[in-house]
């Protein structure tokens, strides 16, 4: 990681951290919530660079002494890391963390605890950390990132200093796709799902699965949007091959299907459209749509949409996921076509 990376994506709040540390404020606790490719990771690794950093310059870390090395390549003994062990962090986890908490620091007196992916702590795993997050003790400080702060527990939430991440530059965001040879109409729809190129680079894979899944996604939002039940045909004969048990696919499939529905909904409500939607090249096709129903119409379908990610992690299959919301969504729509004037 370059230095002024975390800089580039968060400017406001790594100036802001440089001068709580200056005044040793640092809170033992932090949540730090962001979309993927908004610079969590980044501000955590900069943070403990920063703590650990023997010769620290102008307030940022000179990332050459040893410590700062350790950090980079993932070898420092007083930084522990937590992530999800497939698609949970179980309590078996945070209870290596806790008993990880009551060691000392192996060299030095700060030890720094960084939980990736938090929403993704089981219940039960979430209330055990509680009392480590209230009483940590000198020295001790955790960082957990997530990009849904809403499935992250209320009594975590209210132990922790809240940093929220800046969105970042839209613009800049589809130009750095761009700029990694991804095509401009797929950086735009790539766009509305994350802001890391990395990100979509681990969907994609080498065979431009991404853009198979956009077209498979709006041959079903042409028959689901006209009330056709061809669209449940889609479903089983070509999005669940799409997704092909990959759990992080399904996930951007569903997210793909959210954004095509919130296109229609913004172009349904006149403002600023054709700036503000994703799927361009589908842009007349969204519009008749938007004006073949009611916005309260729209708005209900957008709902629908919205809850998939929920029902797949509650391990309900992919494909009973989409079945039953192109059921709804035909449901919703049915017999009610009408041109707003």
């Amino acid at each position: 990681m370059e230095a002024n990376q975390a800089e580039q994506l968060q400017p406001v709040l790594i100036d802001r951290l440089k001068r709580i540390i200056d005044k040793q404020e640092l809170a033992h606790a932090y949540l730090l919530v962001g979309p993927n490719g908004s610079g969590k990771s980044e501000v955590a690794q900069w943070l403990a660079l920063r703590l650990f950093c023997l010769h620290p310059e102008n307030d940022e870390p000179d990332m050459t002494c040893d410590e700062c090395q350790r950090i980079l390549t993932g070898n420092h003994p007083d930084i522990v890391v937590a992530e999800p062990d497939g698609r949970q962090i179980k309590v078996d986890r945070i209870r290596y963390l806790k008993s990880e908490f009551t060691k000392s620091a192996m060299e030095g007196s700060q030890k720094l605890f960084i939980i990736k992916d938090a929403e993704k702590m089981t219940t039960s795993a979430a209330n055990s950390l509680l009392k480590f997050i209230e009483e940590p003790g000198p020295g001790i400080y955790i960082l957990m990132l997530t990009s849904n702060k809403s499935a992250v527990l209320p009594t975590i939430q209210s132990r922790t200093q809240v940093l929220e991440m800046a969105p970042l530059n839209q613009e800049n965001v589809i130009q750095s796709f761009i700029d990694n040879g991804v095509s401009e109409k797929q950086a735009k729809i790539a766009s509305g799902i994350t802001d890391s190129y990395e990100e979509y680079a681990t969907w994609n894979g080498e065979d431009n699965w991404f853009g198979d899944a956009v077209k498979g996604i709006l041959q079903w939002y042409t028959h689901v949007s006209s009330g056709n039940m061809m669209g449940f045909v889609d479903v089983t004969t070509d999005l669940t091959k799409l997704a092909n048990r990959d759990r992080q696919r399904q996930q951007v499939m569903l997210d793909l299907i959210t954004l095509v529905w919130r296109d229609t909904l913004i172009t349904a409500s006149g403002v600023d459209a054709a700036k503000r939607i994703h799927y361009l090249d589908s842009q007349e096709l969204i519009t008749k749509v938007s004006q073949h129903y009611r916005l309260s119409q729209l708005l209900a379908v957008s709902q629908l949409t919205l809850n998939t990610r929920h029902e797949l992690e509650q391990n309900i299959s992919f494909q009973n996921v989409v079945e039953q919301l192109t059921i709804k969504i035909i449901k919703a729509l049915a017999g009610k076509m009408e041109v707003r004037s």
